[in-house]
């Protein structure tokens, strides 16, 4: 089965847009987030080779390159999330649809749908995770980055945020199948950090989005 990445980027939204539940909205946020990713790296490509950014002391110099190389690897991880989404949410699905007749059947029924569960949070909530790491990248980039690029660094953080929100949705949705407690508390203390954090940086950076006129 070919990878849903692979798929030519029409035949991608129109397979989101079909009667099939996946891929859907997280696999969507696992996109999102790579192209968050990519415009950073964009700008990182248009500000090396100035000569303004030569000028840049050494460890300046370093701090830019080092976070373009983690950006890029990140952008890969979320690049993975496009696939690794639709493939939880299909094993949630044949959890579902395991006998229920006996009690038996509906303890085992019960289990596999935790078990899936956990694994279709763990997809959106690494989403979620990636979304925060990136954030202090990002801040590097925008710092020192190319301004005739400027609002490409800036709409990298309105995907971000977007990607991170969405994400925020997924693993909610998938709580109430699970029954490991001590795995819930995790997902939700984390999440409610990692996503605090990022809205304040998106509401921070509001000022310079607004500072261009339409």
């Amino acid at each position: 089965m070919s990878k849903l990445i692979d798929k030519k980027l029409i035949d991608y939204i129109n397979e989101v847009d079909s009667s099939l539940p996946a891929p859907g909205g997280g696999s969507v946020m696992g996109v999102i987030g790579s192209l968050a990713c990519a415009l950073a790296g964009m700008v990182g490509h248009l500000t090396v080779n100035k000569k303004k950014f030569s000028q840049l002391s050494k460890e300046e110099q370093d701090s830019f390159n080092s976070a373009l190389e983690k950006i890029k690897e990140i952008k890969t991880y979320l690049t993975d999330i496009a696939d690794k989404d639709a493939e939880s949410f299909n094993m949630f699905m044949e959890a579902m649809k395991m006998p229920k007749n006996t009690e038996e059947e509906k303890y085992k029924r019960n289990c596999a749908l935790s078990e899936a569960s956990e694994k279709s949070i763990s997809v959106p909530f690494n989403a979620l995770k990636y979304c925060y790491d990136l954030i202090p990248l990002f801040d590097i980039i925008l710092k020192y980055g190319n301004n005739g690029v400027i609002t490409d660094i800036l709409s990298a953080y309105v995907l971000i945020f977007a990607c991170a929100k969405g994400s925020v949705l997924n693993i909610n949705i998938n709580m109430p199948f699970i029954n490991n407690d001590a795995f819930l508390e995790n997902i939700k203390s984390n999440s409610i950090q990692y996503i605090k954090e990022i809205e304040n940086k998106f509401y921070s950076i509001e000022n310079e989005i607004s500072l261009f006129k339409i």
